[in-house]
């Protein structure tokens, strides 16, 4: 028999793969950022709003607004991530990606005075980032031993913080030029192209995923992949039986359908699974990620808050401090533990920010400072338990024969449900239509509430489980709230007990 020791060693290829797939987010993350803030910044305004005078360029809530189209965009991408990364694989796909997104940047940098060519471009772009996030994902999940998969995808989420870090950051230096030099908005969208070209030459040190390999009935390369991800000779027992294993559950699944088909994620068993993971990431998009990454500058100017693009950086500052602790809530707290803690959190943090404002009024400096104060424990607490637990909790709902499929479905999904916040959130802050100022909060603490309460009755325990080993545990049926991470850790110690004997004896 293997020990589970000898096949769950975490490498160094592991690690470093890891690293890679968070530079991906990282890229993704960066773009998302800083799209909302340039939109405050004169020489934007200059370029694409309308001008009554030299000194007095604005942008319509339209336009604002239209900057989330290219969320679509981002699910347009994430959706077409199912069929490339069914027939050419996670890292060709991945690659395509980096090729759209550094086309889509170039374009941008020669948009100055059409903002419909502006869109065009960003459009571009935004199909290469869905791409990325949903095909990053998944390649990293099925690489990455079972029991330091939540450690090693946490710094998913670390790259998700240090993109919205960085990209407040270079707005916030690039906002010093001049008000009518083109560069103190086209600084960031350059950053892309050098960031993309990296990633995609990088993308080339790691091997194909090994599951996406025996899916295609290439087996040899599988087991070359398996081999170099646990630097162990392709020739060994512990690759053999890892194979066997995979090949076991592959077989199941098409035993149970003929055909590997895109459809079936909207069927049975596999509907469930499709709904938890599609779940899990629009509670994601709707509950103040686009608010805060977006608009946080533009909500803070509106509040009168003094230097928003500096108190922004600094928001971007405590998710990455809470993308610190993200790794180490996943994998010793679990999925559950982290995502119910981080909703909880942020819950009360909305409420207070809003409460305070009402009763001190929106103008009183107590109240502003209580509003940064706030969203900065928003941020800590979301980087820290809600961002790399939704990604990395949807990537591992799906089963290994429609993962693909599965998890370009679920990130398009979660695409246009940033799109639907991403829209809603300039007229919700304009004075001339929602004028909701700091009361905003209200309506994100009882989004956050139901998105709670949907996650404690839906989203299972997965943590310290195989890909192969989460797919019994939705055969048997297991209801969400009576998984744990202790029985998890039992199974996976013992992976011939009977899941069933473990709970009993609990």
């Amino acid at each position: 028999m293997i020990s589970s020791s000898a096949t769950d060693k975490t490498t160094w290829r592991m690690i470093l793969l890891s690293i890679w797939v968070s530079f991906a987010v990282f890229i993704a993350s960066f773009d998302q950022s800083y799209a909302g803030v340039v939109l405050i910044m004169p020489s934007f305004r200059s370029a694409f709003g309308h001008c009554p005078s030299p000194d007095e360029c604005t942008l319509s809530t339209l336009q604002q607004s239209m900057i989330s189209i290219t969320l679509l965009f981002q699910g347009l991408g994430s959706a077409t991530t199912g069929l490339l990364g069914y027939w050419v694989g996670r890292k060709t796909t991945i690659q395509f990606a980096c090729v759209l997104c550094s086309i889509g940047a170039a374009g941008m940098l020669g948009t100055s005075g059409s903002f419909l060519h502006y869109m065009v471009c960003k459009c571009i772009s935004g199909v290469g980032i869905g791409q990325l996030l949903a095909s990053s994902m998944v390649y990293g999940s099925e690489c990455v031993v079972a029991s330091k998969r939540g450690l090693l995808l946490g710094v998913f989420n670390i790259g998700l913080a240090l993109g919205t870090v960085l990209a407040a950051a270079v707005c916030a230096g690039s906002a010093t030029l001049k008000p009518d030099d083109d560069w103190q908005w086209k600084t960031p969208i350059a950053c892309q192209i050098p960031l993309a070209v990296i990633l995609g030459l990088g993308t080339m040190m790691f091997p194909e995923s090994p599951r996406w390999l025996l899916l295609r009935k290439e087996r040899e390369r599988a087991r070359d992949s398996f081999a170099a991800f646990k630097s162990l000779d392709p020739q060994s027992l512990e690759v053999t039986a890892q194979l066997d294993d995979v090949q076991r559950h592959l077989d199941l699944e098409a035993s149970l359908s003929a055909t590997t088909s895109w459809v079936e994620i909207y069927r049975g068993l596999d509907l469930r699974r499709t709904a938890i993971s599609a779940m899990t990431l629009v509670g994601l998009s709707i509950t103040g990620v686009q608010f805060i990454s977006q608009y946080a500058a533009l909500f803070l100017s509106g509040v009168g808050i003094d230097n928003p693009y500096l108190i922004n950086a600094i928001v971007g500052l405590c998710i990455f401090a809470g993308a610190l602790i993200g790794p180490h809530a996943l994998e010793y707290g679990g999925r559950r533990f982290s995502l119910l803690l981080g909703y909880t959190l942020m819950a009360a943090c909305m409420l207070i920010l809003a409460s305070v404002s009402t009763g001190l009024g929106p103008s009183d400096p107590t109240a502003k400072n209580v509003v940064v104060v706030f969203l900065c424990l928003w941020a800590f607490a979301f980087g820290g338990f809600v961002g790399s637990g939704a990604w990395l909790s949807s990537a591992e709902m799906h089963s290994v024969r429609l993962r693909t499929y599965g998890q370009a479905n679920t990130t398009s999904l979660y695409e246009i449900g940033s799109f639907g916040a991403a829209f809603w959130t300039p007229y919700m802050l304009n004075p001339e239509y929602g004028n909701m100022g700091a009361n905003v909060g209200y309506f994100y603490f009882g989004v956050t509430i139901a998105v709670l309460a949907l996650t404690y009755l839906f989203v299972p325990e997965t943590a310290r489980l195989t890909l192969e080993q989460i797919d019994d545990l939705f055969i048997r049926g297991e209801r969400a709230w009576k998984t744990s991470l202790k029985q998890n850790a039992a199974i996976a110690a013992a992976p011939g007990l009977d899941p069933g004997m473990v709970e009993r004896q609990q």
